[in-house]
């Protein structure tokens, strides 16, 4: 296009806006720029279009550098803007924690988190109120406060962003630990579940009593975990409601409608009882406690039957008034032989088991008429027996085998001078030893001691062998006569024993504790005083023992002679094995017992030493 053609399509010069000369000046590069910096060049054509830009008014220029510098020192400061502090305008939990340091919202986020309850509820009457961390719930602290403190750069770089970026928590971020979780969940499941109501019938004063069914409802601990780690956790208390599973009850108030029909029946019929001259119309309350709802096996739907407890008291009342007391028959026993009788006069009383059928017949099935007529039956005189023993073997016989029946006894006495006369009940019963065993350890230490195997004066558990010996005899403690089982052994100590004419009713290898027996026991205690079981020093220093100890309960208690004995006690199992040196005579007594006292033993001792001396 030629130049001319050029001119003519420009718009007249009154049409075109007339650049001002000072603007012009500002916004044409001089020439000698065009080879200067690209900075320099890139700065002058800036300003170039700000001038062609910007009206020519001073306002506008005011206006346009206040807003630029305005913004760009909130710029500043929002890029200056510390990146451990809340925002100006955060919350938590519903107050202002605006400029607030890590460490402080830190802290108060663990301090809500400490204080935060969770309710769980299946239904308004079954609720479990804890607080989180019982249930194993532990704080994200940092994801909680960076929430509040988080201020990305490229929300930095808007102007007063910081005045409209407002960050509020209200909610908890938490996770469980699953074992703690887990430990809780089956309690609190059981807690929140409750049992169905079957529909029930009850007697209770003097009616019939109905109470209606309800359904169960049970909660899972799957179902529960699984609302507790998938729910949101407010600041103080959040409340979940649990889903349940109904439970129906088994028996509902139809089921019962038939039973309750006969219950209503059998109340409903009046009953007289005529004893003597006297008719006695017992009243409804008191009929009503003699009937009961019983359930059938396997069933929650019950049966109507009869409280003949009930009736029996109710006519044992009656009965005091027409019955007639038995006398007492006296039967005096010697040596356990009946020698005379005394027989009592018979009784009368009503016969109270016929009148208890005739109501069973009347209430639950309307046989008869509802009048019962008491009658007279004799009872029989009651029987006292009056036992004396004689002062010779058969009394004594007859006495040891009456006392070990009556008292779980075994029992052998045998006189070493005099008569000779002995006895025996359950002596070869084989029992629990108690301490007693530590005679036939002790027998095996003199065998030791004999062989020069070992000494007194050798060291043993903090003491020497002579120092253990006393321990076991007289303090009879245990741990130095286990410790010589252990070394010689269980079996060892029973072949020896044996070997000695002791019966198998004596041994040490009873899983439960050792056992022996009375006549065993009996044996030894005649051989330790014969001496041919035991002589010599070693016989002297186990008599001394027997006689030294403080456990002098038993057989010295009922003695009126010097006693040498071993006594054990163990669980509910009391003995003593004795000698006894009686002025008229020695003579050995073994009492064991099951369930009995020492006192027991020395009164048996009491009355063997009257039939032996009397």
């Amino acid at each position: 296009m030629s130049k001319t053609a050029k001119s003519k399509s420009k718009k007249p010069a009154a049409t075109r806006r007339k650049t001002p000369r000072r603007v012009r000046a500002r916004t044409e590069l001089p020439p000698d720029l065009l080879d200067k910096h690209p900075v320099v060049v890139a700065a002058h054509r800036a300003r170039r279009h700000y001038w062609r830009i910007m009206p020519d008014a001073l306002l506008w220029h005011v206006v346009f550098w206040v807003v630029f510098t305005a913004s760009a020192l909130v710029i500043a400061a929002q890029l200056l803007y510390p990146p451990d502090r809340a925002l100006p305008r955060a919350e938590l939990a519903g107050d202002s924690v605006g400029w607030q340091q890590y460490d402080t919202l830190a802290a108060r986020f663990n301090t809500l988190f400490q204080q935060s309850s969770l309710r769980l509820k299946s239904d308004e009457q079954h609720a479990v109120e804890l607080k989180l961390r019982q249930l194993g719930a532990e704080l994200q602290t940092d994801v909680a406060t960076q929430q509040l403190i988080e201020y990305p750069w490229w929300q930095r770089l808007i102007p007063f962003s910081i005045f409209w970026h407002a960050p509020r928590v209200e909610v908890l971020p938490i996770r469980y630990t699953s074992s703690i979780l887990d430990e809780k969940l089956a309690s609190l499941a059981d807690k929140l579940s409750f049992e169905k109501t079957n529909a029930q019938l009850a007697i209770r004063d003097g009616k019939l009593v109905a109470e209606h069914e309800a359904p169960g409802s049970v909660v899972e601990a799957t179902t529960l975990r699984k609302t507790i780690v998938e729910s949101e956790y407010r600041v103080g208390l959040t409340t979940l409601a649990v889903t349940s599973k109904a439970v129906a009850p088994d028996t509902t108030s139809a089921d019962l409608a038939e039973v309750r029909a006969q219950a209503e029946t059998a109340l409903s019929r009046p009953v007289r009882i005529v004893v003597g001259d006297t008719t006695h119309t017992p009243p409804t309350q008191e009929r009503a406690t003699w009937l009961q709802l019983i359930a059938k096996d396997g069933t929650n739907i019950p049966t109507i039957d009869l409280n003949k407890k009930s009736i029996r008291e109710y006519l044992a009342t009656l009965n005091k008034t027409v019955a007639v007391a038995a006398g007492t028959t006296h039967i005096r026993l010697v040596n356990g032989v009946e020698a005379e009788r005394k027989e009592g006069a018979p009784g009368k009383t009503l016969d109270i088991d016929a009148m208890t059928g005739e109501l069973e017949k009347w209430l639950l099935r309307g046989e008869g008429n509802g009048s019962i007529q008491g009658r007279l039956i004799p009872t029989k005189p009651k029987i006292v027996f009056n036992s004396r023993y004689t002062s010779d073997q058969a009394g004594l016989q007859a006495y040891v085998n009456d006392t070990a029946a009556n008292h779980n006894a075994s029992i052998v006495v045998k006189q070493l001078a005099g008569p000779g006369w002995s006895a025996d009940a359950n002596g070869g019963r084989s029992t629990v030893s108690a301490s007693t065993y530590k005679l036939y350890v002790a027998l095996v230490l003199f065998d030791k001691l004999q062989k020069g195997e070992t000494s007194w004066n050798a060291p043993m558990l903090g003491t020497t062998v002579s120092g253990c010996f006393d321990r076991m005899t007289i303090a009879s403690t245990n741990p130095c006569a286990e410790n010589w089982i252990n070394q010689w052994g269980r079996s060892y100590i029973n072949s020896y024993i044996y070997d000695k004419g002791f019966s198998r009713g004596t041994t040490f290898i009873n899983p439960i504790a050792v056992h022996t027996t009375a006549r065993d026991l009996a044996r030894y205690m005649e051989g330790l005083e014969k001496g041919t079981l035991v002589s010599g020093a070693y016989r002297d220093r186990l008599l001394h023992s027997l006689a030294s100890h403080r456990y002098r309960w038993g057989v010295p208690t009922g003695s009126t002679a010097a006693v040498y004995d071993k006594v054990g006690f163990l669980w509910d199992y009391t003995h003593d094995a004795a000698i006894v040196r009686h002025p008229r005579g020695t003579y050995i007594i073994v009492v064991m017992t099951k369930g009995r006292s020492y006192a027991t033993i020395a009164m048996i001792t009491r009355e063997v030493e009257k039939l032996l001396y009397p």
